[in-house]
């Protein structure tokens, strides 16, 4: 008989044991799992404020142009392409150069740039540089655009060649 409460006595340490660890396990998980829900309402949190500051932007200029170039891959003919692009919600209107450095004196030997009317929201239009041997990496680009808010907006861009 007392080796049968012995043995009933190990037995419930043993899921007294048991249970202690379960619980601790359960207690471990709840915090990781509490923790990560944390981040993910943080990271929604600020993706929902730069939501609506993006929103705010759109609804401040929703008929602004946003124009910008990016130079296309160069064939290595001595022809360089500039592609202008707008990435705002508005047509571009009267495009025009600005004072840049794209001249004979920085390399670049014929420029087929000309006044462009108009360019549509998501729309680009690509002109040809040539140029010469002597040619400096580093010029400047003022471009000068009208829209539907503003006159004469402009911006100077970096052109590495």
């Amino acid at each position: 008989m007392e080796s049968a409460i012995i043995i009933s006595y190990i037995t419930l340490g043993v899921l007294l044991f048991g249970g202690l660890c379960s619980l601790w396990v359960y207690l471990i998980h709840d915090y990781k799992l509490k923790n990560q829900q944390l981040d993910i309402n943080k990271q929604n949190i600020s993706i929902n404020e730069s939501q609506i500051e993006k929103n705010k932007i759109e609804q401040i200029n929703p008929k602004a142009a946003d124009i910008n170039i990016n130079l296309l891959q160069y064939s290595g003919t001595g022809i360089h392409i500039v592609r202008i692009y707008n990435k705002g919600k508005s047509k571009a209107k009267n495009v025009r150069m600005g004072n840049n450095t794209l001249n004979n004196e920085n390399g670049i030997i014929i420029s087929s740039f000309e006044d462009i009317e108009g360019i549509d929201s998501m729309g680009h239009v690509d002109f040809e540089l040539t140029c010469s041997i002597q040619l400096k990496s580093n010029n400047s680009l003022v471009l000068i655009w009208d829209d539907e808010m503003k006159k004469d907006n402009s911006k100077e861009f970096s052109i590495n060649l």
